[in-house]
């Protein structure tokens, strides 16, 4: 297997950012979080992965030269890099950039216009230029003080006079240069500032935005603003998009994927439509040939709009990009399973991964991280999400939200297989957890005791389902927290976990010997762990891999351990194997397309040499206990990205 894209998950995907060849509207290229780089030739029917050299799976920012067409550059989670051949092969420029742990995150790119030797390429604290093509790069902007609030957010070019350029600030306006980046000067807008546009008809007329739709304009680059929100309701917006060959015209989306439209520079807006997806719209452009076709990046991937926005349709052919994060087996049947993605919802196989069908009628969220199955029940299905619980009773043909509990992004589920009746969930938000009693009618706040205690790592003794234990991500409990009455009350022994470098690394994963309650491996940035005593003393098995996300045991052969990681490149990447309790671990990636982009794992409880992974590229398969992968299908699904969901209360 080479491991090409394919089917296995749902299509589309998060879409970061989307670039239109200057002199063939009909090329264009889109970058995805999760899955690279997709070029289409033909106006978004159909993309082609072009990752050739590309080191980095997550790319958040696109730039291509309007001189130079075959010239592209792509900002990404490790820094920048380049093609000069229209995508064919890419080549890692991040001379000068920071080399921080996991690179630089550049989530902003510009190119002269005029020169495709000069670009410009910005983080959250700092703008960088390049004048030999990214051969090097040299900072010329620093953040003067860079919180969660306070960051660099948009970078933009005069198209006429490219030497000058601005920068959107959060919390200071805008930072303009008129020599290339050598001098800078604050332009206060009166508001933070969350994206920037020029006219492209006529530069000296500039539009800002916020993140509570606050809209200004300027006439005189800058020197003064008037407002220009009139019918735009107080809502993020996103990004902002003008006709090429009409700057009046201009489009304005939000976070919740609505669209909005004003004819005279932004004077007057009027909501085109609802909705572009259930997503937020992260990319918006315009055809310069054919004004009235929209490009649109959103979380479900790219759509197109022929009439003005006024409707859309998927254009996802050949993009596969779903963070598929989360996989479960049917306890009873374990021919069928259900995977959850962040931002693609849930999708079914009833056949082993043979083919699959989206269900996400009534899923009110696209971004699902927990899925479980009721052991007695496999039509009895949960999904935590991003906003909360949904619950299926008829194998995913429907979901209803679980209004019981606050909307928080849920990030694991535990059903107690003695009593299925009873369920545990896990959240992102100050460690909170959950506890319901009822088959998820109602909920009450399980409360560790500890500040920001407890991960989302959840397990349950199977032989005793009283005893829990909670994994901690705070240096001041370090370790875990141990239960001996279904989440009453909370402990942590007295074992000093900083003798096994806990102290500043958070334990991500918890797992038990399903035949031994008494053995538990724990892993965190620091390594492996492994309890022989309920967790009371724990011994350091191994350092590497490091960064681990998943520990899964073989339910038939305890010393028999699959790992998943991701974080950190080299060990820990992919999906891993001990056969030796976790002392000794081997890589076990042949057949997969990219081992970093792995992001879940299961082993069928009947066929314990039966795995999956869930990854960016889909869900592959293996029968062989992970000595070869293969897609679990070629079959392009179904894409029910537009079918509305029912809005939240």
């Amino acid at each position: 297997m080479t491991g090409s894209p394919v089917g296995g998950g749902p299509p589309g995907g998060a879409v970061e950012a989307i670039v239109l060849d200057p002199k063939d509207p009909a090329t264009m290229y889109a970058s995805t979080n999760w899955s690279g780089v997709f070029k289409s030739t033909d106006g978004g029917e159909s993309w082609t992965a072009i990752n050739s050299g590309l080191a980095d799976s997550a790319v958040y920012s696109l730039a291509i030269s309007p001189s130079d067409n075959k010239t592209v550059y792509a900002g990404a989670r490790s820094g920048v890099f380049k093609t000069v051949d229209g995508g064919r092969r890419w080549t890692s420029e991040s001379n000068g950039l920071p080399k921080a742990l996991g690179g630089t995150l550049v989530e902003m790119l510009a190119v002269d216009p005029k020169n495709p030797e000069i670009a410009y390429a910005g983080t959250f604290d700092k703008i960088y230029k390049t004048i030999n093509g990214a051969a090097s790069w040299t900072a010329i902007l620093s953040h003067p003080m860079v919180t969660q609030t306070s960051r660099f957010g948009a970078l933009a070019l005069d198209p006429s006079h490219p030497a000058t350029i601005f920068v959107a600030a959060s919390d200071r306006g805008l930072f303009k240069s008129a020599d290339g980046g050598r001098n800078w000067r604050v332009i206060t807008t009166g508001f933070e500032v969350e994206s920037v546009l020029l006219a492209p008809s006529d530069s000296k007329v500039i539009y800002t935005s916020d993140h509570a739709g606050k809209l200004l304009r300027s006439g005189d680059a800058g020197n003064t603003w008037v407002p220009a929100n009139s019918g735009l309701p107080a809502t993020y917006v996103l990004t902002l998009a003008a006709n090429p060959g009409d700057s009046r015209t201009l489009y304005a989306a939000s976070y919740e994927g609505r669209l909005f439209k004003s004819t005279n520079s932004g004077e007057i807006w009027t909501g085109v439509t609802a909705r572009i997806s259930n997503t937020e719209t992260k990319a918006l452009l315009v055809d310069p040939v054919h004004p009235d076709t929209l490009y649109a990046g959103t979380g479900r991937g790219v759509l197109r709009s022929e009439d003005g926005g006024k409707t859309w349709r998927s254009t996802n052919s050949g993009i596969t990009n779903s963070n598929i994060s989360a996989i479960a087996l049917a306890p009873s049947q374990s021919s069928v399973l259900y995977v959850g993605a962040y931002g693609g919802g849930i999708t079914k196989s009833s056949d082993g991964g043979a083919s699959w069908t989206p269900v996400n009628t009534g899923l009110a969220s696209d971004n699902v991280y927990a899925l479980a199955i009721d052991p007695l029940d496999a039509a009895r299905v949960y999904a935590g999400a991003y906003g909360g619980i949904f619950r299926s009773t008829n194998g995913g043909a429907t979901w209803s939200e679980v209004k019981a509990l606050p909307a928080m992004a849920i990030c694991s589920l535990l059903i107690d297989r003695s009593n299925p009746a009873v369920l545990y969930a896990t959240t992102t938000a100050d460690g909170k957890a959950f506890k319901s009693t009822n088959g998820g009618d109602s909920w009450d706040e399980i409360r560790f005791g500890f500040p920001r205690t407890g991960g989302c790592g959840l397990v349950m003794n199977p032989a005793n389902p009283t005893i829990l234990y909670a994994s901690t991500y705070d240096a001041a409990t370090i370790g875990m927290l141990k239960s001996t009455d279904a989440g009453k009350t909370w402990h942590r022994d007295a074992t000093d976990y900083r003798t096994f470098g806990w102290v500043w690394q958070e334990t991500a994963v918890l797992t038990m010997e399903p035949a031994d309650p008494n053995t538990l491996y724990a892993a965190s940035f620091a390594g492996i762990f492994k309890s022989t005593d309920r967790g009371t003393t724990w011994v350091h098995t191994v350092s590497p891999p490091r960064g681990l996300e998943r520990l899964v045991l073989d339910p038939t052969n305890p010393n028999t351990i699959y790992g998943q990681g991701g974080r950190v490149s080299g060990e820990g990447r992919g999906a891993l194997k001990s056969t030796d309790g976790g002392k000794r671990w081997k890589p076990i990636n042949s057949g997969l397309a990219d081992p970093g982009a792995v992001r879940s794992l299961v082993v069928d409880p009947a066929d314990s040499s039966t795995l999956y992974v869930g990854t960016t590229r889909g869900v592959f398969k293996t029968t062989n206990g992970g000595d070869s992968w293969a897609p679990t299908s070629s079959k392009e699904l179904i894409d029910d990205s537009l079918k509305p969901n029912p809005p939240k209360p």
